[in-house]
């Protein structure tokens, strides 16, 4: 396998979804690829760069939602989009969230600003772009941090995410979008 930016993404994607983000090392990543950790940083010039590319390679994975009969239908199908990309990533929540702090692009936004455009409000569409994206990664954040505590005591009691997230996006959609 060549040694380009998109190898090591696709290998730290892998690595992720074997041993989540603590077992997720830069040496590990160069051993995995069979190049000494240097050559890392020829792509990367820190592992935070390398983590900001796996965040936005897990956010291209958002699916473009339909446009809807009202503007609460089309952000609910943005946020479960986004929670459905950023879930199926062990610690991709965390790692959304560090990716976008250090300025990965947000497809929520262009497609906030596209449900606005179509419904009204569109002054609204930062601040909903923000209120969505910070309710979806808390949650699954919460999720995620669950699950990787009840690995280790199966005793916590379960907690049925999907209700909790559904029940809080319909609040919010309520008070975002009357």
């Amino acid at each position: 396998m060549a040694l380009n930016k998109s190898a090591v993404v696709d290998t730290a994607l892998g690595l992720l979804h074997e041993a989540g983000l603590p077992g997720m090392s830069m040496r590990t990543l160069a051993t995995r690829l069979n190049v000494q950790p240097s050559a890392l940083y020829w792509h990367f010039p820190s592992k935070q760069a390398l983590l900001t590319a796996v965040a936005e390679r897990v956010l291209a994975d958002v699916a473009p939602v339909e446009a809807g009969a009202s503007a609460a239908d089309e952000l609910r199908g943005v946020a479960r989009a986004m929670r459905i990309a950023v879930a199926g990533v062990p610690d991709g929540a965390e790692i959304v969230a560090l990716g976008l702090a250090a300025g990965a692009v947000n497809p929520v936004a262009d497609a906030v600003a596209r449900t606005c455009a179509r419904h009204g409000g569109g002054d609204r569409a930062a601040g909903l772009t923000t209120a969505l994206t910070a309710y979806v990664l808390g949650v699954t954040i919460e999720e995620q941090t669950h699950h990787n505590l009840a690995a280790v005591d199966p005793a916590m009691p379960r907690v049925d995410y999907d209700s909790r997230f559904d029940e809080g996006l319909e609040a919010m959609l309520a008070g975002m979008v009357g």
